[in-house]
């Protein structure tokens, strides 16, 4: 039986580096939306520390998971075809898509450990 496969891509992807040469992004999180062409890099700015360089967009941002901890990160816009106003938008879509994803990661690990636990 022929399955129909929809063609349609989601608005947010996140780039897998691993592939049979290694992961090439070394467990980088690389964010891309997909209408306008936007890569981003989301930076846990506890663990790494960046080099100031102006010609590149970036923002810091404040998470608060669910466990109550406080985690700053940056966000690195790569590349865009989108308009700079556009970008500012879509920034701050990002860190929204970002941080639920963080969230769905954190509760998938209370279920895990939890999960353990019985």
């Amino acid at each position: 039986m022929e399955t129909e496969i929809n063609l349609a891509l989601p608005e947010w992807a996140f780039l897998d580096g691993n592939s049979h040469l290694g992961d090439l992004l070394e467990g980088r999180n690389v964010l891309q939306h997909i209408p306008s062409f936007t890569m981003m890099e989301m930076i846990p700015l506890e663990t790494n520390t960046i080099v100031d360089n102006k010609t590149v967009k970036t923002r810091e941002f404040i998470y608060t998971n669910i466990f109550g901890d406080i985690e700053k990160h940056l966000v690195v816009v790569h590349y865009s075809l989108a308009p700079d106003v556009e970008v500012e938008k879509i920034i701050d879509e990002a860190i929204e898509y970002y941080t639920l994803f963080m969230d769905w990661e954190d509760n998938s690990l209370i279920i895990e450990e939890t999960s353990k636990d019985n």
